[in-house]
């Protein structure tokens, strides 16, 4: 029997559109070989990044089976995250109106920000430096308050 591809592997970027069943078939194997994941979604002109411990609270939580474009359930878990925690995001609630009848946009500059965190939160975490993990979240927009 061949070895697992994923073993000896410590940490994963899940970087895939989290459209279909495959990303978070991903997320469940690397569960199972004990990886930690990054998730690094491109919101057009900003960044999401959540970190999945292999034990921890699952990523795919934010979607809900059969609803929304998966941008559209991220910008939502976001908003309500925001809310509760008295720190509300009202750029991600306007985003969540203009494209909830089309798809987030992919622009390039959402896609730079997420590959800078990835590098930053990797580094990190093979320093043994504290992260935050999923359900805490880094969000970064282009010239946005938060």
């Amino acid at each position: 029997m061949d070895a697992c591809p994923l073993s000896g592997i410590r940490y994963a970027v899940n970087a895939t559109l989290h459209d279909n069943e495959a990303s978070f078939a991903f997320d469940e194997k690397c569960k199972e070989q004990g990886i930690t994941v990054i998730h690094a979604v491109n919101l057009g002109k900003a960044a999401f990044l959540a970190v999945e411990k292999p034990k921890g609270y699952p990523f795919s939580e934010v979607v809900k089976k059969g609803s929304d474009d998966f941008r559209c359930s991220l910008g939502k878990y976001i908003s309500q995250y925001g809310m509760f925690w008295q720190m509300p995001v009202p750029w991600i609630d306007e985003a969540i109106r203009h494209y909830s009848e089309e798809s987030f946009p992919q622009l390039g500059i959402g896609a730079y920000i997420a590959a800078g965190y990835c590098a930053n939160i990797l580094a990190n975490l093979a320093e043994g430096k504290e992260v935050k993990y999923f359900p805490k979240f880094y969000l970064s927009p282009l010239l946005e308050e938060i």
